[in-house]
């Protein structure tokens, strides 16, 4: 069964810089094909920028797309979990936060984003698997 790691090893991880315009991070996120991206200043996490973000803090908030910096409207309040842990608790975290990305670090680095649907797929993966194996068993004798 895949787990957290084996997935974000099958990825890039795409991350903006602080003082990237808005304009800028936007067509980024569109070319790489993203929903959310983290902010990183000399190498450290300092936050998300989401298409969330942008209808609420920027769209909705009338700004100019090619003055706005993204530290100005990023999101600081990440939901981080460990690269280690297992895919239910990296769940919770994101149910409770009502969130659907979540940053996964390790060795206090981060290593990559996880989508809902990232976890869903493992869930999923293991449901297929334990059906395979009790049909197998019963149908073995």
């Amino acid at each position: 069964m895949e787990n957290i790691k084996s997935i974000l090893a099958q990825r890039e991880l795409y991350t903006v810089s602080k003082g990237t315009t808005i304009k800028n991070v936007v067509f980024y996120m569109a070319e790489k094909g993203v929903g959310l991206v983290p902010i990183m200043d000399s190498g450290k996490l300092v936050g998300v920028f989401s298409e969330r973000d942008l209808v609420k803090r920027v769209i909705a908030k009338n700004k100019n797309l090619d003055e706005t910096k993204v530290e100005d409207v990023m999101s600081t309040n990440l939901i981080l979990a460990n690269a280690n842990e297992a895919s239910e608790s990296v769940l919770a975290k994101m149910k409770e936060a009502n969130t659907r990305h979540i940053l996964i670090i390790e060795n206090e680095k981060l290593i990559g984003v996880l989508a809902m649907r990232d976890l869903l797929e493992l869930d999923l993966s293991a449901a297929k698997m334990t059906v395979e194996v009790l049909n197998n068993y019963i149908y073995s004798k």
